[in-house]
Parts: structure tokens; C-alpha cells; sequence
């Protein structure tokens, strides 16, 4: 009995009531059942309140699982010397090795049927199936494919239920490296909009004609990033011909600069950057400018973390010692304007 007891005890801890189809009486397997279902349940309802009931469905699952636990305990060491057909009774219950692995495998199933329909039934108002992702999914390809003359990949669709879309990454199939954003409706068939393919590609344009101006500037110390606005009604793929487009244009530049300033050299780093401001012009199309830099201590570069500042400007972390930021350049004539704020 001390075996059996073990096994339940184990099987109880697993999943809510599955000792209790171990054991096998109709009185326990009818006592599971519920359990389980009263499991299932609270799931469904944690979901559709959106998990504000969670401090009060918690307690109760909590509870349950405990029954489920607490009954084999209390069977296996029930005794009463008035009813001496109960062990023997209960004996025979557990002398079949293959209608214990049935019960078992009855009540694990009935345990994942209840788990997996409060989840499944609770989250569906929230949720979208993956045959529903797909359909976005392919529009969204096609759509892109039609509007840029080129083959795209979908690789990520989440769906917000509270606004009612979708939101999407993609990259062209060429170009794996350049992944953008856009967005779909949930209609049918879907409405892809909000794609950041040009902002992205023409960002990338102007960084590489940012690098020979930084080399200049911040010879191995300055890694750039962009991002390109432009209110023009059709397709340019070339940054450069956008201040024919006839369109506003607005540019955000952001560096990372590895130096370590000071009070003795924070002047000359003002006139570095003034000096950066002045000639940014020469490399950017006529919009507005905005500038962000971020400076980290010369010891945080490496060959590993240059390395990954090529593909994303993005410092896992770290601390900056100092920024700046204007949203305009062109408000910028001297020194006197630049304010360069410590973090430390």
C-alpha cells in the first residue's frame, strides 16, 4: 500500500486530481473529474477578466490542487476496524496493474482537455488562430511584393485585441538584415498599412553617408544609426532624390560615441559637435535634423560589441556617461548652444 500511496501522492502533485483516477473508485473519479473541471474553469475566467481576478482565481487553483492532493492521502490511511471488507476491498482496486495505467491515462487526458479549453476558450477574444496569421500574413507579402516590385518575408504577426490589429515585422527577401514594421486591420480580407520600409532604407543610405564624415570626426569612436521621414505620395527608393520628391523630409540621427569626457575636454568635444552640425548638411537632404548622441567610456569597446553595433545600434544596457540632443539643428550657431548633460 505504502508503493500506491507514493505513486498517487506523486501523480496528485502533477496534475490536479490524477491520483484520484489512480486510486479508480467511482467516488474518486468522479471527485477528479470536478476538480479538474473546476481547474479548467478558473482558467477561463482568469483570461476573460484579463488576469484581474488573478489575486482571487490564484487562492482558489491553489486549493484545488490541494483537494486533489489531500484525498488519496486520506484514503490511504483511512482504517476502520468495523468495516474489514474496505482493505480488502481497496486491495483489489490496485491489483490491476493495466486498468491502473488506463484510469491513469484517462484522467491525464481529462486533465489536459480541461486545461486546454479554459486557456483555449478564455484567450479567443483575445487571440488569433494561426490559420487567421497566415491570411495576414500572406496579404501582407503580397502587398508588399505589389507596392515595391520585390519579394518580402513576413517573420512576426502579433495580434492586439484591444485596438483590433496587427502588428508585423518583414524584411525584403534580399535584404534579410533591413527588418521594418507595418500594420493590418483585422478585416477580410486584411488592410496593410503603416509599413516603414523607406524610412528604414533610406536610413540606412544616409548612414553610409554619414561613415566617411565620422571617420573624419571620430576616427574608430562613432557608430551611426537613421531613421528618414518623408510626406511624399510615391515610391523612391534612392534618399538622395528625395529633396526632389517635393515633399517635407525629416531626419533622425542618432550616434554612439566611445570617449570618456571630462571637464578638461568637454569644451573640445562642443566644438566637435558644432563642427558635426555645420556639416551635416553636406550629407543630408534639406528637412529637418535631429541630432541625438550618446556618449559610453572608450573602455566599453570591443571587437565583440563593435561587431553587433554594425547590425543594431543598441548597447544591451549600459549606462551612457553623457548625452545630446537637439531636434533641430539648425537652431544650433555655437557652442553656446550645445549642452552636453552628464548621467553619472
Amino acid at each position: 500500500m505504502k508503493k500506491h500511496q507514493w505513486i498517487a501522492t506523486l501523480l496528485s502533485l502533477i496534475c490536479t486530481g490524477l491520483g484520484m483516477f489512480y486510486i479508480g473508485t467511482p467516488g474518486m473519479i468522479i471527485g477528479g473529474t470536478l476538480l479538474m473541471a473546476l481547474q479548467g474553469a478558473a482558467l477561463f475566467i482568469f483570461f476573460m477578466t484579463l488576469g484581474f481576478l488573478g489575486m482571487l482565481i490564484g487562492p482558489i487553483a491553489i486549493g484545488l490542487h490541494i483537494i486533489g492532493l489531500i484525498i488519496p492521502v486520506i484514503y490511504f490511511n483511512y482504517r476502520s476496524p468495523k468495516k474489514p471488507m474496505f482493505d480488502e476491498k481497496r486491495r483489489r482496486q490496485l491489483s490491476s496493474p493495466w486498468k491502473i495505467i488506463v484510469r491513469t491515462v484517462i484522467g491525464l487526458a481529462l486533465f489536459a482537455g480541461a486545461v486546454y479549453a479554459g486557456y483555449t476558450y478564455g484567450s479567443a477574444p483575445f487571440m488569433k488562430t494561426a490559420a487567421e496569421k497566415r491570411v495576414v500574413q500572406e496579404a501582407a507579402e503580397s502587398y508588399l511584393e505589389e507596392k515595391y516590385n520585390e519579394p518580402f518575408k513576413v517573420t512576426d504577426v502579433d495580434y492586439t485585441w484591444a485596438i483590433g490589429s496587427y502588428n508585423l515585422r518583414a524584411h525584403p527577401v534580399q535584404s534579410p538584415e533591413l527588418e521594418f514594421t507595418l500594420s493590418s486591420n483585422e478585416a477580410s480580407p486584411p488592410s496593410i498599412s503603416n509599413d516603414t520600409y523607406l524610412n528604414l532604407l533610406w536610413g540606412q543610405q544616409l548612414r553610409d553617408r554619414l561613415k566617411p564624415l565620422l571617420a573624419e570626426l571620430y576616427p574608430d569612436q562613432a557608430f551611426a544609426d537613421a531613421f528618414v521621414n518623408a510626406d511624399i505620395d510615391t515610391v523612391e527608393r534612392n534618399y538622395n532624390q528625395l529633396a526632389n520628391a517635393g515633399g517635407n523630409v525629416s531626419q533622425n540621427i542618432r550616434l554612439i560615441v566611445f570617449a570618456d569626457l571630462t571637464a578638461d575636454n568637454l569644451a573640445q568635444e562642443k566644438e566637435r559637435v558644432l563642427e558635426l552640425i555645420r556639416r551635416l548638411p553636406s550629407v543630408t537632404v534639406p528637412g529637418e535634423t535631429d541630432l541625438h548622441i550618446e556618449y559610453y567610456g572608450a573602455d566599453l569597446k570591443t571587437p565583440d560589441r563593435v561587431k553587433k553595433l554594425e547590425q543594431d545600434l543598441d548597447m544591451n544596457g549600459k549606462q551612457s556617461t553623457h548625452i545630446f540632443r537637439e531636434f533641430d539643428i539648425s537652431k544650433i550657431t555655437s557652442t553656446d548652444d550645445i549642452e552636453i548633460r552628464g548621467l553619472e
